[in-house]
């Protein structure tokens, strides 16, 4: 049995938590550990990727709750209150962007001399569904863009990415948070994320995970 039809099962076998997503058995929601970034890290999601059980958007707003804000993506609705807060000149807005992308709009972050919120959006999906996401985003176009270089392989086995290298959403998060000089807020949720992967994956196979 291929481990894609073992995901795609986990929600018939097992009721499923409506805050974390995972199988109320190995449910992690008073497990994960708090942190609250300076940085915000605004999510855009279709509606569909964010129920996937697999999404970690949902485990990133329940670890880092008051930085983090998740955006419904409709291609006939725009969404009203991700757009005010990228106009309201609170914020030193980024969008984050596929690394093998040349654009003239990419630049390099760097948090000194900053005085406004440092505000990052991060597309929920693979690399295609985002740059789909954002042609059709007029309101994305203008922002300046930020790519990452991640040395190490992804953690995130859970479904196939489109290619080598690529980053689930909490991995790209934590990333740009130590893009922000915040590596202890990082670190947990680094954990956070270790975390949920364990309890996925043996929910796969109908195990419990013992809490320590």
């Amino acid at each position: 049995m291929k481990s894609n039809y073992k995901v795609k099962q986990i929600t018939k076998l097992y009721e499923s938590c409506d805050i974390c997503g995972l199988p109320v058995i190995n449910c992690i929601c008073s497990s994960v550990k708090k942190v609250n970034t300076k940085a915000k890290l605004w999510i855009l999601s279709v509606e569909r990727e964010f129920y996937r059980p697999s999404n970690t958007a949902r485990i990133l707003k329940l670890a880092n709750p008051e930085a983090t804000e998740i955006f419904h993506w409709e291609r006939s609705n725009t969404p009203k209150e991700l757009i005010e807060k990228i106009e309201s000149g609170i914020y030193d807005v980024y969008l984050l962007f596929p690394q093998e992308e040349e654009s003239s709009t990419i630049v390099d972050f760097n948090n000194k001399g900053i005085s406004k919120i440092p505000a990052f959006i991060l597309v929920d999906g693979t690399w295609k569904e985002a740059k789909r996401i954002i042609r059709r985003s007029e309101y994305l176009k203008a922002i300046p863009r930020i790519t990452l270089k991640a040395d190490y392989k992804s953690k995130y086995t859970l479904r196939k990415g489109v290619f080598d290298g690529n980053l689930c959403t909490m991995e790209a998060a934590i990333e740009v948070i130590k893009l922000n000089k915040e590596f202890e807020e990082a670190m947990v949720l680094t954990e956070d994320f270790n975390l949920f992967l364990d309890n996925f994956k043996a929910s796969i196979y109908g195990h419990k995970v013992e809490k320590k």
